[in-house]
């Protein structure tokens, strides 16, 4: 075996160092989040050996402890971290998120098409012909573009 490559007697503090900067890369690659707990447990455990040399033994066995909590740890305060709320529930919604709001028409909806304003923002709109400056509700969305009906329609049906 060559002498660069460490065995198992020979683990020092920046082995653990390397194994958690590896275990990083692989969180950026995978999806999800697991591999920073070992990473961190990586870490921690090449400082722990730094400060207090240990035997490659007991060094496996405190990873796997380590790991073991992080990994506990991570997900009990991932968990306890709201996903919804007004903001969270929007996210990656694309224009649907905007469903049930009344808009302004900018450019007039003529043969089914026009461009309404949401926000600060003009959206691609289609629905029944409407002119400009009239008001719109958004009743659905495809991909990028809203769906729209003139508000007298829905006022009528009420």
């Amino acid at each position: 075996m060559p002498d660069w490559l460490p065995t198992l007697e020979r683990i020092q503090p920046w082995h653990w160092w390397v194994l958690g900067a590896t275990l990083l890369i692989l969180e950026v690659l995978a999806p999800g989040v697991f591999f920073v707990w070992l990473a961190l447990s990586a870490f921690s455990l090449g400082l722990l050996v730094f400060v207090l040399p240990m035997p490659v033994p007991l060094q496996l066995l405190l990873f796997a402890g380590l790991s073991v909590v992080a990994v506990v740890v991570g997900r009990y305060y991932l968990n306890r971290i709201p996903i919804g709320g007004e903001e969270g529930e929007s996210l990656n919604m694309g224009a649907h998120r905007f469903t049930g709001r009344t808009v302004t028409v900018t450019t007039a909806i003529e043969n089914g098409v026009g461009r309404v304003r949401v926000g600060d923002s003009d959206w691609r709109a289609t629905g029944p012909d409407a002119p400009a400056g009239s008001r719109v509700r958004v009743v659905g969305a495809d991909g990028s573009t809203v769906q729209v009906v003139p508000e007298a329609l829905l006022e009528g049906v009420k």
